[in-house]
């Protein structure tokens, strides 16, 4: 499979086991991802109910029997290709509040210790410390997952530029860029709120040196 899709096994897949064989096996609610498996590797998707929750969500399934193992990390060609796709899925951009009571942009990203790492040496950024976070359904305690933050406007928008690429889950693109374009404008009315008065402390400083040649 190509890197687009190794992603997407290493995010939203497993290698099932079951009659003495096992096989690659996608599942998620969104199926852009189950598609793109299904047409590089020629097995068809269909729609599955999963119980979450106490709620039956569709969830979009493909078995690849061909496919035993995933890749291993080493084996990635296309980093960026490869960490779109797991970032599309486990990543979340948005706001925080920052100690200043200002919001600044936050790009989180989940997984396992092995690929989180991996993002970590890959991404244009400094490294970021993993942290852990518990995970809980229906309040029972299940294990722990790793997480790292950023939350530098400069190295969101270098790991945005560098992640950018085809293919590429559109939808999820349109959601980054409207985050994106929340946090300019709001920054943008901020700084224009300043702007008067700066102009008014510059008015006054000419004001003054012209006072003092005259006098």
């Amino acid at each position: 499979m190509n890197d687009y899709c190794n992603g997407i096994a290493y995010a939203t897949g497993y290698i099932a086991k079951e009659k003495h064989t096992q096989y690659l096996s996608i599942r998620n609610c969104d199926p852009w991802y189950a598609d793109c498996i299904a047409k590089e590797t020629g097995y068809v998707m269909y729609k599955a109910n999963y119980l979450k929750k106490h709620r039956i969500t569709d969830q979009w399934v493909v078995k690849v029997k061909n496919i035993k193992n995933l890749v291993s990390l080493s084996e990635v060609q296309n980093v960026s290709d490869f960490l779109r796709a797991y970032i599309e899925i486990h990543g979340v951009l948005d706001t925080s509040k920052r100690k200043n009571n200002k919001r600044g942009l936050r790009l989180r990203i989940y997984g396992n210790k092995n690929v989180i790492q991996y993002i970590n040496h890959s991404l244009p950024a400094k490294e970021k410390k993993i942290q852990y976070v518990q995970n809980n359904i229906e309040n029972k305690y299940i294990g722990k997952t790793c997480v790292i933050y950023y939350q530098n406007r400069i190295e969101i928008e270098d790991i945005l530029n560098f992640l950018n690429g085809s293919p590429k889950n559109v939808r999820i693109w349109k959601q980054w860029e409207q985050v994106m374009e929340a946090y300019r404008a709001t920054t943008a009315k901020k700084s224009n709120r300043t702007v008067p008065e700066f102009d008014g402390f510059i008015r006054r400083l000419e004001e003054y040196k012209h006072w003092c040649k005259e006098n």
